[in-house]
């Protein structure tokens, strides 16, 4: 009977070997889905970027309420003129 003894380098060896054959195979499975992987990151980013949005508006539409009524007209005149400039439309004056 024969009995063969590895040494620590064969081991080291085999090891190595084997490290690389998984990693190989793991590129290869995530090599299809890195653009699912990215989009799906930027539709988080941007789901993100709309719940800010969303509390921003919120937290102004509250201190909006807060105003008196003329301090609200004047906003709404001032946000109103602002959007006729940006639309190049001249709004009728009384």
């Amino acid at each position: 009977m024969f009995v063969m003894s590895l040494t620590t380098n064969d081991l080291d060896e085999i090891r190595n070997i084997i490290v690389s054959s998984l990693a190989e195979q793991s590129l290869e499975v995530i090599k299809p889905i890195q653009g699912e992987i990215k989009a799906l990151g930027n539709d988080i980013k941007e789901i993100y970027e709309m719940i800010t949005e969303i509390q921003k508006n919120s937290k102004n539409r509250q201190s909006f309420q807060k105003l008196s009524l003329e301090e609200k007209l004047l906003n709404l005149h001032t946000d109103l003129v602002e959007a006729a400039k940006q639309a190049g439309v001249t709004l009728p004056s009384h």
